[in-house]
């Protein structure tokens, strides 16, 4: 036994504890009671060897008490033998190697590291010196194998019969009466020549092949803090390099930079280890994403900055280009990502989650994934799951068996067209990986056991390129999907913990004004570049895309990191936004940005209690839902990604406009548009007084604030369940309807609602020339496990809505005609989603929200959530969003996608420092085609000029001319990776571009040689 001391500590404190136990660490007994939530304890104790176990080969083994719990452990473990880290230690991983040869009296210094993450307490902590009888082993594991394989194989099938005779025929050889070594080892050798008939015995030769990889999946942030990920990752790569030295032929896998970059960081000689197994073909990287985000919620640039920051990461760090776009584990699938796939030279698309739909069982597991786009990607779902299954549920960490690999083929859908199939092993989430035992399962089926598909070690890449190749070669022996994977599980992710989708859609928003800012500054000549600055945001904004932190499925201490990721963004994007805006406007000037393609004009806000003058426009109080007073001032259109110096002034004159809006407690209008209220505060008429229709089916109202019952039956923070709607509570218990703006620029009522024990403020306004009725929502919010949704019964004709989703939209069934139809009560959207007919419809606007259903000709806007597991504080407190309500013309018009660019990013008025000099600042390039989006503005990758991404929005083939700055002189399209240029010819300093539907586009301008940025 190991006699340990420990001390608690966190891992800033790693030095201090690896220089050894001092005087206040405490002896460690039986009834030592350690372990707290999020925690780290050091253990420190040595082993001496005795005399007797001389030549004995010789393991640790870890003894706590180990919880279990969906693939992980607790306490997880990080082992150190001599100062040397040597291997993982966790429930599934208890026994480290000491020496495979003893030498009595040698001595063995022991420190591991122990981290504790559930709300449970730890009693002891051991270590005893274990005996590792290698043939005794070698023969369990000769009969283990082929035992689970007959198991699994039919009462008829005469392999089974053979196996289960020859497995009692080795086990009747061994002799296992005490007192002669000797005697038994030799029976061992019997037992096992016994054995050695089942793998020599013949089995048929087009039997499929199955390659296997081991694998651990990570979560980032989970039931756990990112700092705790840091050390998962150091444990289970520990545990990786520790098995590779054991077994040569063991081949794995990881994918995520961003994991790989923090051990770089935290355990640099680990990662050269990493490294070293892959430059002699051991350790595979593969996985084209920085980390693996969520695909739901995660907005289109972001997604692209996922592959181009994985990508590049991988290359230069390792030196490999990675094809696989790797998701397993994310909630539902974006149609926008074939299309991505394409542009960024990946070759398949990877996952099993829509295995976990709670209704359908998708038909294809190898198909071409079409997105809306036309693209068609390769598709490969893992398909592994036990032999005798009987879900649907497929895994990607099983605990790896014959079973394992029998299952993975049964399941398989195209056995006619691919016998070749792929799987991944280990355990996950901290469980440490695969194991000694599953090495020792692969090692019985490689030799082949009748009845077992064909088993052998290998890399993920090379088997999908196989695979890829015979569906190009035979296209048609492989069926197509068309549209978004919509997984009919986790729901609610959409919309739970409201504060982190707001955070993420301002984060991006930022984003796209600090790059235009900053590219027109550097293209300019005005300011240097900030690379490291903007790289730094994105590192904040990426990181907290994470597919357990956007989805709001963590625990609250995730959440508490990610309030401090964001503050540090916000603040850091605040200081860089007026150093840019200082270097382009004026003392005396505000800066207003455009980041968008099109002209953008309309009412600028400024956080001032003070009214100001602004080009001469005197400026309106304007008052927020959550009290704050601000001042708007229109400002005339600026020109797409370009900015407007604008002198502003103390007010010398009341704000005056064209006397358009009237307004009382019940009634909001102007020329475009005429709303009208009730006494419980609800929208009882919208007209769009340009067609003379009424949006709301007749006798009833809108925005209807409706509390539902949402207690799902199993992942509460996941999951909206099909019975929310059992129980339905209006929100309609009017408190106030007052008027708080009458004008010129905006008027507007404020209406508050009490509900149990929360309030709800809203602000419905509409600007003098607006088609938008707005609702700025405060809400204080203090109910648990209720959904809150806001109903619009339209007096539209529509059998589908039309939803944003990246770099795109789509289409959705709004009846119930099928069992797709019906799984689909809750569906993702972005910016907007629209009920239409021919040439009218009504689109719903919004800031920071993601989750809607569509039945009939209602729809239903998802407001917010408060689940309670895993935290049991969700979404309690104060919530800020806006949504809005549009008639429109058309959806195949620009209208919807510009109103919504503009309602998430109204312009904002920066402050300058600089000279000054009035007057637009000319943007590099200008797009003639409303329906033509520019998605972002940046330098590129290498320095080397600006490349601006464009996309088409309609859905239809569009063209369009881009007129180009006069300094521009080189103009190329690429790929979303920044290569593969095709020159574009300029007329005149204009090239004429054809888009089809919802085509992306990626162009890089360079400008003269002797005139570029430095």
């Amino acid at each position: 036994m190991a006699d340990f001391a420990f001390r608690e500590a966190p891992p800033s404190e790693r030095a201090r504890m690896l220089a050894g136990p001092e005087p206040d660490w405490e002896a460690v007994t039986p009834d030592t009671v350690w372990g707290e939530p999020q925690s780290y304890f050091w253990f420190a104790g040595r082993v001496r060897i005795p005399e007797e176990l001389s030549g004995k080969r010789l393991c640790l083994g870890v003894e706590a008490m180990f919880g279990r719990v969906m693939g992980r452990s607790d306490p997880q473990c990080l082992v150190r033998i001599n100062g040397e880290i040597v291997q993982g230690a966790d429930y599934n991983h208890r026994e480290i190697l000491l020496t495979k040869s003893a030498r009595g009296g040698e001595v063995f210094d022991i420190m591991i590291e122990a981290g504790t993450i559930e709300s449970r307490r730890q009693l002891g902590f051991a270590g005893r010196i274990l005996i590792h009888d290698t043939e005794a082993e070698a023969l369990y594991y000769d009969l283990r194998a082929p035992l689970d394989v007959a198991k699994h194989l039919d009462i008829h099938d005469h392999r089974r019969d053979f196996i289960l005779k020859t497995v009692y025929q080795a086990i009747n050889a061994v002799d296992l009466r005490a007192g002669n070594s000797r005697r038994f080892s030799e029976s061992l050798a019997a037992a096992r020549a016994t054995a050695a008939k089942i793998y020599e015995a013949a089995d048929t030769e087009i039997a499929p092949h199955i390659t296997v990889t081991g694998h651990t999946h990570i979560d980032v942030a989970w039931l756990w803090r990112i700092r705790e990920t840091r050390q998962k990752m150091a444990r289970s790569m520990a545990t990786a390099l520790h098995l590779m030295s054991e077994y040569p032929e063991y081949r794995f896998m990881y994918n995520q930079g961003l994991l790989l970059d923090y051990l770089e960081q935290d355990y640099p000689a680990l990662f050269e280890g990493i490294r070293e197994q892959q430059q002699v073909g051991r350790f595979e990287i593969e996985g084209a994403l920085w980390l693996e985000p969520d695909a739901n919620v995660t907005g289109g640039e972001s997604l692209v900055r996922h592959v181009l920051r994985g990508v590049r990461y991988h290359e230069q760090t390792f030196g490999v280009r990675p094809r696989v776009l790797w998701l397993p584990d994310t909630f539902g699938y974006s149609a926008a990502f074939p299309q991505i796939m394409k542009l960024a030279g990946l070759s398949v698309f990877v996952t099993h989650k829509m295995s976990w739909n709670d209704t359908n069982k998708m038909p294809s597991e190898t198909f071409f994934w079409q997105g809306i786009d036309g693209t068609q990607a390769p598709t490969y779902f893992l398909t592994t799951q036990p032999a005798d299954a009987t879900s649907i549920n497929t895994t990607y960490c099983p605990d790896l068996k014959a079973s394992h690999v029998m299952g993975t083929w049964r399941r398989y859908a195209e056995k006619q067209a691919n016998d070749e199939l792929f799987l991944v092993y280990g355990f996950g989430d901290g469980g440490g990986g695969p194991t000694r035992e599953m090495l020792e399962h692969i090692r019985r089926m490689e030799r082949g056991i009748p009845g077992c598909p064909r088993v052998s070690q290998g890399f993920m890449g090379p088997v999908l390129d196989r695979i890829v190749a015979r569906m190009h070669g035979n296209p048609a022996d492989y069926p197509v999907w068309v549209g978004e994977l919509y997984l009919e599980f986790h729901r609610g992710t959409f919309t739970s913990v409201a504060k982190v989708k707001r955070n993420n859609r301002r984060a991006e928003a930022m984003l796209r004004e600090l790059e235009t800012l900053a590219s027109l500054a550097w293209f300019s000549g005005a300011a240097d570049y900030p690379g490291e600055e903007l790289a730094a945001l994105w590192d904040i904004a990426l990181l907290n895309q994470f597919h357990d932190i956007l989805p709001g499925s963590s625990i609250g201490l995730v959440y508490d990191d990610s309030d401090e990721d964001y503050a540090t963004f916000f603040g850091r994007a605040e200081v860089l936004r007026q150093s840019l805006a200082g270097a382009l406007a004026g003392e005396g000037e505000m800066l207003a940005v455009n980041p968008f393609a099109q002209a953008a004009g309309g009412l600028a806000m400024l956080a001032s209690d003070e009214p100001v003058t602004v080009a001469g426009r005197a400026s309106q109080t304007v008052i927020a839902a959550d009290g704050a007073r601000l001042q708007a001032v229109p400002v005339e259109p600026v020109p797409g990604l370009a900015a407007a110096r604008l002198p502003v002034v103390p007010a010398t004159a009341a704000a005056s406009g064209n006397g358009s809006l009237e307004v009382t407690s019940e009634r909001l209008e102007n020329d475009r548009v005429r709303a009208a209220f009730d006494d419980r505060g609800r929208l009882v008429s919208l007209i769009d007084k340009v067609s003379g229709r009424e949006c709301l089916k007749s006798g009833e109202a809108g925005n209807r604030l409706q509390a539902f019952r949402d207690l799902p039956a199993q992942y509460d923070a996941w999951d909206i369940d099909r019975t929310f709607e059992d129980q339905v509570f209006e929100i309609d218990n009017l408190v106030s309807a007052e008027v708080v703006e009458t004008g010129p620029y905006r008027a507007a009522i404020r209406f508050e609602w009490a509900y149990e024990a929360s309030r709800i403020v809203q602000v419905a306004s509409l600007e003098a020339d607006g088609g938008v009725l707005a609702f700025d929502t405060s809400i204080d919010w203090h109910e648990h496990n209720t959904l809150v949704k806001a109903a619009f019964p339209l007096a539209v004709r529509a059998a589908e809505s039309e939803a944003e989703i990246q770099f795109g939209h789509v289409s959705r069934p709004t009846h119930a005609n099928t069992s797709w139809d019906r799984a689909r009560f809750e569906s993702p959207m972005h910016r907007w989603v629209s009920l239409s007919e021919p040439g009218f419809g009504v689109a719903f606007l919004n800031d920071c929200k993601y989750g809607y259903d569509a039945r009939g000709t209602t729809l239903r806007l998802t407001l917010l959530r408060s689940p309670t597991y895993p935290w049991p504080e969700a979404d309690q407190g104060e919530h800020r969003f806006r949504y809005g309500i549009m008639p429109h013309h058309g959806i195949d018009g620009s209208a919807v996608s510009m109103a919504a660019e503009a309602f998430n990013h109204p312009l904002n008025l920066i402050a300058g420092k600089g000279a000054g000099a009035a007057g637009v600042i000319a943007p590099p390039l200008a797009v003639d085609n409303p329906a033509i989006a520019v998605e972002a503005v940046k330098r590129a990758e290498d320095g080397d000029g600006l490349v601006v991404r464009l996309w088409e929005r309609h859905g239809a083939q569009q063209t369009t001319a881009i007129a180009f700055s006069a300094e521009i002189v080189d103009v190329t399209e690429v790929d979303l990776m920044e290569e593969a240029p095709v020159a574009l010819p300029l007329e005149g300093g204009e090239a004429r571009l054809t888009f089809a539907p919802f085509e992306i586009k990626t162009l890089r301008l360079r400008r003269s040689a002797e005139r570029r940025p430095g």
